[in-house]
């Protein structure tokens, strides 16, 4: 194997598949990025067998062949070669030769043959959309997914197309984010419970808010290809749980509030809050008025955001991460939250979108 490649184009095609190289320790051949050098080009991939990253570039190549080299050694490398012009690559027996300039380097290569196949032919069921309208998507739900492996369904975001629009939803036993976007087109029946890695992965590879981009589901795997890149992840198996049922229509409370104000009040108390179990900040409402108070040993806040308030006060608890979190998202001057009782979950939407939606589990309190 020997080709030469533009040093910029290198290193941007390594940070791209690096972040699919496994971090787990528990199989050498995964921490490894792939070198194919064929033609008129140069691929890496890059895997840990629940995602996996591939990029072309433009190569000018002497001899074909493939490689393996440590994914992260190989990425700090190259990344500090990229002000070069031209990289010559050639594999010398157990080497990979990199010359620079008037310089030379020598990474560790291994022999590609245990590297696992990539499945890419996925046809199957597809949808279209505007890149801004997805990564709208994936943003507004993702990080209400669970982080750790206490049940393994809920580190994925459901995603069911219908019709003319895309519903996506995250859940964590605690809250839950819900959003809708308009689709281009549909081709089969979309129903799949999707890695949030995988999909913030995806919105990673996205540059150009009105192009379009398609996403190919089959059987168990999730294909998306980008300018030379191509995204396949592994769906996550299981019966998600039925949302619908879980998300309440009546309110016996509902208040609209200034979104900028809320939220930098509720960051104020979240400050205070910091140090406490649960992250826990009160909200009493009532009249035209939310009292939000958190205490401390070192500290506490009272502080009164004006709310249009229609029907019951009510005295409630939340963890103030949750509440920041969606409200970090939002993209409305005004939100609406509706409450029913102060064990029962409360449901936050923008004041002016329908198709957004979260939900919060309130925290008990005495008094």
């Amino acid at each position: 194997m020997k080709t030469i490649v533009k040093a910029l184009d290198l290193s941007n095609a390594v940070l791209k598949v690096v972040k699919a190289v496994s971090t787990r320790g528990i199989n050498p051949i995964l921490e490894c990025i792939k070198l194919v050098c064929k033609g008129d080009s140069l691929t890496l991939i890059a895997t840990d067998n629940e995602i996996a990253i591939e990029k072309t570039i433009k190569a000018e190549t002497y001899m074909e062949g493939e490689t393996l080299v440590t994914g992260k050694l190989f990425a700090e490398f190259i990344k500090k070669l990229e002000e070069e012009d031209d990289l010559e690559l050639y594999l010398d027996d157990n080497r990979l030769k990199i010359t620079y300039s008037s310089s030379v380097g020598f990474i560790q290569a291994i022999d590609p043959e245990d590297f696992p196949v990539i499945t890419k032919e996925i046809k199957e069921n597809s949808f279209t959309m505007v890149q801004k309208d997805f990564k709208s998507l994936v943003n507004k739900t993702s990080f209400c997914c669970l982080q750790d492996d206490s049940r393994p369904i809920l580190k994925g975001c459901l995603l069911e197309a219908e019709r003319d629009m895309i519903t996506c939803v995250a859940l964590d036993g605690r809250r839950l984010a819900l959003c809708k976007k308009p689709v281009k087109e549909v081709y089969g029946k979309i129903k799949a419970i999707v890695p949030s890695r995988a999909l913030n992965e995806i919105i990673r590879l996205l540059d150009n808010d009105e192009d379009l981009i398609t996403v190919i589901i089959q059987d168990r795997n999730l294909m998306v290809e980008v300018e030379n890149t191509i995204l396949t992840a592994r769906l996550l198996e299981g019966e998600y749980i039925d949302y619908k049922q879980i998300i309440p229509t009546n309110f016996l409370t509902e208040f609209k509030a200034n979104k900028v104000i809320f939220e930098n009040a509720v960051e104020r108390a979240a400050v205070v809050s910091r140090g406490v179990q649960n992250h826990l900040v009160k909200f009493d409402i009532k009249e035209n008025c939310v009292n939000i108070t958190a205490t401390s040993e070192m500290s506490n806040i009272n502080e009164n955001v004006l709310i249009s308030l229609e029907g019951k006060d009510i005295l409630i608890a939340f963890n103030s991460k949750y509440v920041l979190d969606c409200m970090h998202v939002l993209e409305d001057d005004f939100v609406k939250i509706s409450l029913t009782t102060p064990i029962s979950p409360c449901v936050i939407r923008p004041n002016s979108d329908e198709n957004v939606l979260y939900l919060i589990v309130p925290i008990r309190i005495n008094g």
